[in-house]
Formats: structure tokens, C-alpha cells, sequence
């Protein structure tokens, strides 16, 4: 599909809508986010730029992952390396792959060592909730918010269910999967979900020695929350996963003396789990909750043979936070804390033979105090934020916010924002052996944004304008060495429609920025000057229909040397309600089976390609 012909089917389908508006309306949406400040508030009220996926959502998509969905969402770009269980960087509003945080069930998974996330194999049917805020917060959650915030929330609310979950299709793909919530007791809550998944997988990369680079993974998670009485309760909630996936690299061989194996079929071996336990004491008008948190993360390296050498990296967290938030003041929300985490990582094994040496440094502690307020009065918003973090291995940053809002009428917000945020420096980036820099300062950034959105009961639409501006980007000098060297200007416009027409309902973005790199005046890499996305559900009786198509513009990889071309994908599923209890399923992936680029490996002058044309069908019975 042309990028004109996408551009006139969503002209055509707006046009319509804009003028269906009911100017009586009040604001609609009455969605309650947390992520933006780390206390409830409706999405009306919260000046952050915010996206909400709800499980219904999710299943409309029929997403097996969460990048199933954050493709669709407003200023979100994914470069994937393979399949899903390989590397997939996602850039939020054009700022670096590791300047997003990542929660999971509130729980950090930024790890220590490298500063990126593994999302790509949390099953999507194990997704209650995604959150996206873009746009720093820093001042309320400390480092790696750069971009924003992506919260993946798998507790459930309340309810209760019992659902089985059966897929298969292209490339071997099969997913199994079981998840069950509701009431162990007048008091209790509980969840729990389990999942296998594995795929031969497809060829990667243009010159791969196979054809099928695959992975497995094994999840399951649950939790439990008990009301103690009428102001008190507390929680568990934990997650494990283990996963296999293959992907293409240079490795090499000592059996080579000459130089490299190109395109040797590689292996990552990841252990992760994540656990956490909150006390909450609540009454009518203030709120004090405490949650202790520990993440593990291992992931090994090497040739996909039996008894290959690995390199190990490991990282972890422990985190301890307190949260108080306080609403007996008329229009206003006041909210403080604390937080405090501890990460420990090593690098090891052994490559070609040798060991591999550990950081220099395997520790450090971070200790912070934040501070946020909230006014809704009349038709004004404001909010202001501050945050102090002490790192023992970079010392202080002090990061704040502040933003302003206005309904000029019931219906029309306009809005304006400004941020600070850092990103601290990995232990790869500090203590790396033989080219550690332990006076590296974090990356900093500042961010502008002012908007307009309309709240109508047939239609909601936003249009943002945003500046960052990002200094002391860690980067690699001559010599290999890490330095605070490079600095980067992103300005950007973003549109989201949100209507229906008739039975059909439909979410529009486009995104234009320019992403530059300003230490030598060019586009940043792998991020595109233009992105648009148009989501379509169709719901009548027992059938439901979904079509998600996602436009991502040409641009740069490998430091400017490689362009990469533009590229359309649609994706389309179907389900019937055969049964109150059984739905069937069918799914269609790059329906158009577009051959596109989606990264650039310059070593090997060879670049990582999307998949084919996909089929993918599946049963989900509820007890």
C-alpha cells in the first residue's frame, strides 16, 4: 500500500466524523490511568500524553505480544532484529531504545547492566492493561524516562474467569495457554497464568546460513490480594519466564583462522522473574501504600550447538517504595514518597575460548524523594512534580515538571508541559573491562509540549507539538571508550483521531518529526521522519472483525551509511462467538506480504527483514 492511498482513506474516514460532533457533550472519557503520576486519576484529567489499551483491545487485535499493540500507539516506532524473542528496540517520540522505563506489574525491567527491557515474549494473553505515557518522568519515577513510560499491567481488577487458550499457525507457531481470576473468599483475590509458546521462527536476516531462527518461552505468573479490613490490604504478585531464541550473527570459529563465521546461527538463553508485595492503608481522602520488589535477569550467549560456550550477563534489583497521596483538599491531589533500589550485575562465561572478564564494579544504590501535585478546578488543570535522585555511582539528579491546562469550553482542552529527565549510565557504559569510564555523567534531556484535544461523544481527537532536547548522549569515542559526546534535537506533531462510523470504530495517528542528531546534523537512526497507523474493529452479534495497518517512512541505519525504504503492514483477524463459552479464532499477519527492512547490520552489510505473509488460527474457551 502507497503512503498516498493510506493518506486518503483516512482523510475520507475522518471527514464524516468531524462534523457528527455533539456539542453538548461533556468530557466522556472517564478512564482511570496511574502510571502518569503513580496515583488515580481519570485520563481527562491527566495532562500527560497518555494511551490505554484495555484487554478488550488487545483481543480484537489478537495480539500475541505487547508489540502487537504499542505498534498501533501514537509516537511509537519498533525496530525488531527477528522475531519477537530477539532484540526489538522501541524508540518512543524518536528518543534513544533504552530511554523508555518499562514496568511490569509496577516492577522495573530496565536492567541494570545494559539499561534495555524484554518485553517481546510477556504473552499478551496474559495482559490485562498497557499504558503509555509519552513524554519525560523523570520527575516521577527517576532514570530511563526519557521518552515516557510503558506499564504492563497482568492483575486483573476484579471479576472473575476461566479461560483456555489454543493457537497455531505459520512458521510452526503454537501457543498454550491458561488463566484463571476471581474470588478465593469474601476477602480474596487471586490470579494466575500460565503459558507455552515456540515458533521454527523465519529467515531474519538477508543472508542468514538457515531458515528458520526460532524460540520457545515458558511463562507463568499470578498473585493474590487480601483486604485485611476496611483500611487495610496487601498483595503479592509474581512472574516467571524462561525462553530460547535463535537470531543470526558473526561469531568466531577457532576452526577459522582466517577471521569470522558470518551468519552463524546464535543462541540467548533468558531467565527472568519478578516479584512483589505491597501493604496499603486506605481511607476516604489519603492513601499510603509500601511495595517491596525484586528482579532477576540472566541471559546467556552463544552458538545454538550442544555444550556451546556462553557469555553470562546478569542483572538485578531490589527495590523498596513508599507512596502517600492525599485528597482532603477541595480540587486538589497532593502526592509524596520515596524510593530506594539496589542493583547488582556481573558479565561472564566465556567466548573463543577465554573467560570473559566482569565489570569492574558490580554494585550501586539509588536513593530518591519525589514530590507531585494535582489541581482540577473549574475548568484549570495544573500539575507540578520534582524529584531528587543520589546515585553512590553518579551522584545527584534533581528532575521536575510542570504542566497547565485549560477547557475552553466542555469539550476542547487546550494544554502545555515542560520536563526534565536523565538516563543513568548502564554498567556496560561505566565498568565495562578495558574500556570503563566511571566518571560518565547520565543523559540528560528537556522537553517541551503544548496541545489541543476534543472530548465528543462521537469523536476524540489530540494534536501535540513537542521539542526534546538531549544532551551528554553516551557514545564511543576513537578508541572505543564510552563518552558523554553527542547531543540530539527531536521536534515532532502528533494527531490521534478516535470515532466511529456506524458499526465500525476507528483510531487514526500520524506521526511527523524530525529526529537530529546533533553532533553532525543528521536523522537520527532507525527513526522515521513519518509514521501513521489506522486501526479499524467491526463488532456485530456474535462476529468481530480487526484491521490494523501501520505506515513507517524511510530512514537511516548504521550511522547514516544505510537507507532504509519505507514500508506498509497490515494485519488482520477475525473471531465468532461459536458458543457462550467458545470463540474461534483466525489471523492473518503482513496480509499484503510485503518485503521490507527493519534494521541494518553493517558488519556484515546484510539488514534484518520482517516476516512474510502469516496465517495464524486458535480456539478460547471460557469455564
Amino acid at each position: 500500500m502507497k503512503k498516498s492511498i493510506l493518506a486518503t482513506a483516512i482523510v475520507s474516514l475522518y471527514a464524516p466524523a468531524l462534523f457528527a460532533q455533539d456539542t453538548d457533550s461533556t468530557k466522556v472519557d472517564e478512564t482511570i490511568v496511574v502510571t502518569a503520576n503513580r496515583f488515580e486519576q481519570t485520563q481527562t484529567s491527566a495532562l500527560a500524553s497518555v494511551s490505554v489499551v484495555e484487554r478488550e483491545q488487545i483481543e480484537q487485535l489478537q495480539a500475541d505480544s505487547a508489540f502487537d499493540v504499542l505498534k498501533t500507539l501514537p509516537g511509537v516506532e519498533i525496530a525488531s532484529q527477528g522475531t519477537k524473542g530477539n532484540a526489538n528496540n522501541i524508540y518512543l517520540r524518536g528518543s534513544n531504545y533504552n530511554h523508555t522505563l518499562v514496568l511490569l506489574d509496577g516492577v522495573r525491567l530496565n536492567t541494570a547492566a545494559g539499561g534495555n527491557a524484554s518485553l517481546g515474549l510477556i504473552p499478551a494473553f496474559a495482559i490485562e492493561r498497557i499504558e503509555v505515557i509519552r513524554g519525560p518522568r523523570a520527575s516521577i519515577y527517576g532514570s530511563d524516562a526519557i521518552g515516557g513510560v510503558i506499564s504492563i499491567i497482568t492483575k486483573p481488577e476484579n471479576g472473575s474467569v476461566h479461560e483456555l487458550t489454543l493457537n497455531g499457525g505459520s512458521n510452526h507457531y503454537h501457543q498454550e495457554g491458561f488463566r484463571s481470576s476471581g474470588e478465593l473468599s469474601d476477602t480474596t483475590q487471586g490470579n494466575f497464568v500460565v503459558s507455552n509458546e515456540a515458533s521454527k521462527g523465519y529467515k531474519i536476516f538477508q543472508d542468514a546460513t538457515d531458515d528458520h531462527y526460532g524460540y520457545k518461552s515458558q511463562v507463568v505468573l499470578g498473585g493474590l490480594n487480601h483486604q485485611i479490613n476496611k483500611n487495610w490490604s496487601t498483595g503479592f504478585q509474581g512472574y516467571a519466564q524462561q525462553s530460547d531464541a535463535e537470531y543470526a550473527s558473526f561469531i568466531y570459529d577457532t576452526n577459522f583462522p582466517w577471521g569470522y563465521l558470518t551468519n552463524a546461527k546464535n543462541e540467548e538463553n533468558k531467565d527472568l522473574y519478578t516479584i512483589s508485595a505491597d501493604v496499603t492503608y486506605r481511607t476516604d481522602d489519603f492513601n499510603s501504600k509500601v511495595q517491596a520488589s525484586f528482579a532477576n535477569e540472566k541471559a546467556q550467549d552463544g552458538r545454538a550447538t550442544l555444550n556451546a560456550e556462553k557469555t553470562e550477563i546478569t542483572s538485578e534489583r531490589s527495590t523498596v517504595s513508599w507512596i502517600n497521596t492525599y485528597t482532603g483538599v477541595d480540587y486538589l491531589t497532593l502526592n509524596a514518597g520515596a524510593d530506594y533500589y539496589y542493583e547488582e550485575a556481573h558479565n561472564g562465561g566465556s567466548m573463543n575460548g577465554y573467560p570473559v572478564g566482569d565489570f569492574t564494579e558490580n554494585t550501586r544504590n539509588n536513593t530518591a524523594v519525589f514530590a507531585t501535585s494535582a489541581l482540577d478546578y473549574k475548568q484549570w488543570l495544573a500539575e507540578l512534580s520534582v524529584r531528587h535522585d543520589d546515585n553512590s555511582a553518579y551522584g545527584g539528579n534533581t528532575t521536575w515538571g510542570m504542566a497547565a491546562g485549560w477547557y475552553v469550553t466542555n469539550q476542547i482542552l487546550l494544554s502545555g508541559s515542560y520536563g526534565t529527565a536523565f538516563k543513568a549510565p548502564s554498567f556496560f557504559d561505566l565498568y565495562y573491562p578495558g574500556f570503563e569510564n566511571p566518571t560518565l555523567k547520565p543523559e540528560t534531556s528537556e522537553q517541551y509540549e503544548v496541545g489541543i484535544t476534543g472530548y465528543h461523544s462521537l469523536l476524540t481527537w489530540n494534536i501535540v507539538a513537542y521539542q526534546s532536547n538531549i544532551d551528554n548522549l553516551i557514545a564511543s569515542d576513537t578508541l572505543g571508550n564510552t563518552t558523554n559526546i553527542n547531543e540530539a534535537e527531536i521536534t515532532g506533531l502528533e494527531v490521534t483521531l478516535d470515532f466511529d462510523t456506524g458499526p465500525i470504530s476507528h483510531i487514526l495517528v500520524a506521526d511527523w518529526k524530525d529526529p537530529e542528531d546533533k553532533s553532525n546534523n543528521r536523522q537520527l537512526d532507525r527513526r522515521a521522519k513519518e509514521n501513521y497507523k489506522w486501526v479499524m474493529n467491526y463488532g456485530y452479534q456474535d462476529i468481530n472483525l480487526s484491521l490494523a495497518t501501520v505506515y513507517t517512512g524511510e530512514r537511516p541505519d548504521a550511522n547514516g551509511t544505510k537507507e532504509l525504504d519505507a514500508y506498509t503492514t497490515m494485519d488482520i483477524a477475525a473471531s465468532y462467538a461459536a458458543t457462550e463459552n467458545l470463540d474461534l479464532k483466525f489471523k492473518v499477519d503482513n496480509l499484503l506480504d510485503e518485503e521490507y527492512e527493519t534494521a541494518y547490520d553493517a558488519s556484515s552489510g546484510y539488514s534484518w527483514v520482517g516476516a512474510e505473509r502469516s496465517y495464524y488460527a486458535g480456539i478460547n474457551y471460557r469455564f
